[in-house]
């Protein structure tokens, strides 16, 4: 069986992924919704990863690069839902990245023996 850690840092990475798109899609500009898209792709591999315990490192990087994106997309002067949004995934992304860390998570992932 998987631990709590392994299960909600996949439900957040791959939830806040899927927000993110869906954000990208309420915002309504064509042309602004390609990156929404990759990072989250990018989200869905990282969490589907975490979910089968493989690839901690890459999952890592991910989760810093596309909480600075977030964190830079909640600082810049848009509109207050997009920038509350942001902030929260990019709050999601750092805990994901943090429950990844952990001992439970990173037994299971082979990176530590008992």
């Amino acid at each position: 069986m998987r631990p709590l850690e392994i299960r909600v840092a996949c439900l957040l990475l791959v939830g806040s992924a899927v927000a993110f798109v869906v954000l990208g899609l309420v915002r309504g500009d064509s042309a602004a919704l390609r990156f929404p898209v990759i990072v989250g792709a990018l989200g869905v591999l990282a969490g589907v990863s975490v979910f089968l315990g493989k690839f901690a490192g890459a999952v890592l990087a991910f989760a810093v690069l596309a909480a600075v994106a977030h964190a830079l997309i909640a600082l810049d002067p848009a509109q207050v839902w997009l920038r509350v949004g942001s902030g929260l995934f990019a709050a999601a992304h750092v805990y994901a990245g943090v429950l990844v860390l952990t001992r439970p998570a990173r037994e299971f992932m082979g990176k530590v023996t008992r």
